[in-house]
């Protein structure tokens, strides 16, 4: 069942020549995640506040639960009741305690229902000891942990989350943003997670958006976002691929048995992550090439291989690989993906 329909929404600030947002449509399932990425002004955050009622649309609806969101030309108080967003500048009360902060949104709870959650998301969060603080005492790291506790206090139906872990000390990050999706997920509620972060998107996301300019490039699951992208910038946005002319990529490695590939428009361009291009003994191979360049990435080693007419990357976990070694390559056809 759809929990929240976007439906054609433009979006253009009095200040900007181009829009913020530019016939924006998605739906959002109960229970679901979505992630949101692209570049800074591409139009993340705006959709966020169009979402919860901050801001009104130039054109199109926004949907949640059945009722309309409308926008601060409509409400005198903006925002949703059955929606919280976590801002990326956290929003506590300077005078009031960590404690405190937290149980703000609990206030209609009984007290010891406030406190069993209390206690709760602040070893969620990782506060203990903190709990009398005010957020000047805390780092900014510990202050965005508060602001994520207060966001996700009273189980909204739909959290709206802007660079919630940005600020999130390394060793942290990975244990609490699994817990908190997690904790959604059992709740039975929805979020939609801004990030700059693609590998939290890929991560965290039952599907992704890629906005750019204000436009959707593309709305999918994690994996064809990856491994099928709708264009170059969403290929490079998640990490290195080889992005070759398919006339040349299929002189190098021949697909004679299988048509769908063979039968490409000269325009078109293969796109392939490094880690697919495998090696291989010769009696498996479909081509030979050089190492030109080995680069040691911690977890495997990065190949840069000239071929015939090409020159491409491939990820390995063999050592004893070296630059001027004769190597064999093969690829798999469902790894190949065909775009413009």
């Amino acid at each position: 069942m759809t929990f929240l329909s976007v439906n054609n929404v433009f979006k253009r600030y009095p200040s900007q020549e181009s829009h913020a947002l530019e016939n924006i449509s998605l739906q959002l399932k109960k229970g679901e995640v979505l992630a949101i990425v692209g570049e800074n002004g591409s139009g993340k955050t705006t959709l966020l506040r169009l979402i919860n009622g901050m801001e009104d649309a130039d054109k199109g609806e926004i949907v949640f639960n059945n009722d309309r969101v409308s926008g601060p030309s409509s409400n005198l108080v903006p925002g949703h009741q059955q929606i919280k967003m976590l801002f990326q500048e956290f929003n506590l009360f300077p005078k009031h305690t960590i404690k405190e902060n937290i149980g703000y949104n609990l206030r209609s709870y009984k007290e010891n229902v406030q406190e069993e959650k209390i206690s709760e998301l602040i070893k969620l969060c990782r506060l203990e000891g903190m709990e009398n603080k005010l957020p000047a005492e805390l780092s900014g790291g510990q202050q965005q942990r508060v602001a994520l506790a207060k966001a996700i206090a009273d189980d909204p139906l739909l959290l709206l989350m802007d660079e919630p872990f940005s600020n999130l000390d390394l060793f942290l990050r990975d244990e609490i943003k699994k817990k908190v999706v997690q904790r959604i997920k059992e709740e039975g509620n929805s979020a939609i997670l801004v990030t700059h972060d693609v590998k939290d998107a890929l991560a965290l996301g039952d599907r992704i958006g890629v906005l750019r300019n204000g436009n959707m490039l593309q709305l999918d699951t994690p994996k064809n976002v990856y491994e099928k992208p709708a264009d170059e910038y969403v290929a490079y946005l998640f990490g290195k691929v080889n992005i070759l002319k398919a006339n040349d990529f299929f002189k190098s490695f021949p697909f004679p048995e299988n048509k769908k590939l063979t039968s490409f428009k000269n325009e078109s361009k293969v796109c392939i992550r490094p880690e697919h291009v495998l090696i291989c003994k010769e009696e498996k191979s479909q081509c030979k090439g050089k190492v030109k360049n080995v680069m040691y990435l911690g977890d495997s080693f990065e190949l840069e291989i000239q071929l015939k007419n090409i020159i491409i990357r491939a990820n390995t976990r063999k050592k004893k690989i070296n630059t001027g070694d004769d190597i064999f390559l093969r690829v798999s056809p469902g790894r190949i993906h065909l775009m413009k």
